[in-house]
This record gives structure tokens, sequence and C-alpha cells, in this order.
């Protein structure tokens, strides 16, 4: 209901608000539009993902907008959001490119940063966790990790990958820490580098590791279990660029076209 402010205006809540907007056809409209907007992001991330768009591709808005079916705005709206997260560059008169793929030395320092950040968070949460979302943490990352190459199965594995730690961050009570991380989008970039390494397989008993820890209100072992689970993921990946040849021929292929 309104209410009077301070100035002796009327003010009117959020529930009205939101009401006089989908009263209107141009709030209906735009109601309608998000929802699109989101789904030809899904769908660009996921080309981007399995490198169906590869490092240095450009993006013509009105060609994607026919093969999906949509108008431009929605593909244009879902772009923007695609380039505030890094993956796609916009540059004047060229229109969208798709980023160079990060390479393993901006990943060592991307995975330094975390390990400033998560193992205190992952111990911020074993303080603070109520029973409830310690049981929560633990049941989720029993989901993850099905480990298979295919690009539906690697799609999954990053959001699965990337939720996790972020429910260990809002556990922790810190909303700067988790939105500092989010804002890394690290796990966007660790599994585009890589689209076929398979790493949730590997990644699935840390998780449990860290969430049986938080479970068990042992900050100690909470910080301790997440240091290990960033720096393996490391060592995994220097082991699969080091013996697998399609890694080599991704990191020529971005140091040609970057």
């Amino acid at each position: 209901m309104p209410w009077t402010d301070e100035t002796g205006g009327t003010q009117v809540d959020h529930t009205q608000i939101d009401d006089l907007i989908r009263s209107s056809d141009a709030g209906r409209r735009l109601a309608h539009r998000r929802p699109l907007t989101n789904d030809v992001y899904e769908v660009v991330v996921d080309m981007l993902m399995n490198h169906a768009l590869g490092p240095g591709d450009r993006i013509n808005i009105d060609s994607l907008a026919r093969s999906l079916g949509v108008s431009p705005t929605p593909v244009r709206e879902a772009l923007a959001r695609v380039e505030s997260e890094g993956l796609i560059i916009k540059a004047p008169q060229r229109g969208y490119t798709v980023a160079p793929l990060i390479t393993l030395d901006q990943l060592r320092e991307l995975i330094e940063l975390r390990l400033l950040i998560e193992p205190a968070t992952a111990a911020a949460a074993a303080k603070l966790a109520t029973a409830e979302q310690a049981s929560e943490l633990r049941s989720f990352a029993r989901t993850g990790g099905a480990g298979d190459n295919d690009v539906a199965a690697n799609r999954l594995d990053m959001l699965y990958d990337a939720k996790f730690h972020d429910m260990i961050a809002e556990f922790a009570g810190n909303r700067l820490t988790r939105e500092t991380l989010a804002r890394l989008r690290s796990h966007l970039h660790m599994y585009r580098l890589y689209h076929h390494a398979g790493q949730a397989a590997a990644t699935k008993p840390e998780h449990l590791a860290i969430a049986r820890a938080i479970r068990d209100r042992d900050p100690e072992a909470a910080s301790a279990a997440m240091g290990a689970h960033l720096r393996t993921a490391l060592d995994r990946l220097n082991a699969v660029f080091a013996g697998d040849p399609r890694a080599a021929e991704a990191r020529s292929a971005t140091t040609r076209r970057g």
C-alpha cells in the first residue's frame, strides 16, 4: 500500500509497482523478453564453452537472431551480458568477437587469488553455516561430477562447480566476498579453457571433503580441504595440457588469434 515519505510525497510499494508494470502493454512485453534474453544468453555461453564459437570468431547479431528465430533485441541484450563476463569483446566498427582463451599463467594467477579468499571463506562457513545449510551443501556436492566429455555434461559440470563454491560463500555470510568471487567468473574461464578435460569426476570427492568439514564445524579442516581442492584443480589442468595434443592445439590457436 502507499505510504508518505519524509517530504510528504506518496510512495508506492514494490508490489504495487510490479502490478502497475504488468498492467501495461509495455510492461508485459518486458516481462516476456527477460526469459528470452536469458535463453539466448544460455545458448551463446554453450557455444563458447564447447568452442562452436572459437577465440577470435566474429559474432553477427542479425545472423545469430535469424538462426535462433528471435529478434535482434534479446540477442544484443544477451551479448552485452556475455561481454560483461569477459567471454566476448566489443570493438567499434567491428561488433563482437570471441575473447581469447585464458592462458595457463592467467589461470594460475586467478587460482592464487582464490587461494587468498576461499580457504578463509570455507572456514567461516564451517563456523557460521546452520545445520540445514551444511546438509544442503553436502547433498548438493553429491549431485555433480558426471565426468562425461560431451557438451551438455561439460556445461552442467561447470554450473555444478560454480554453484558449490557460491553456496559456501553465501553460508560464510560475507556479501562482498561472494560478489568478488562471482565477478571473477573463474569457473566459466576454467571450463572454457579446456572443455574436454573431464574435471568434475575428480572434483566431486574434493567437494564432499569440504562439505564434510563444514558439516563437522571444523574451520581448520574446511580451510585445508578448500586449499587442496584449488591447488589440485590447477595440477589437473597442467597435466592435461602437458599430455594432450588437443590442448596444445587449442593453446596454439589462441596464440595465433590473440
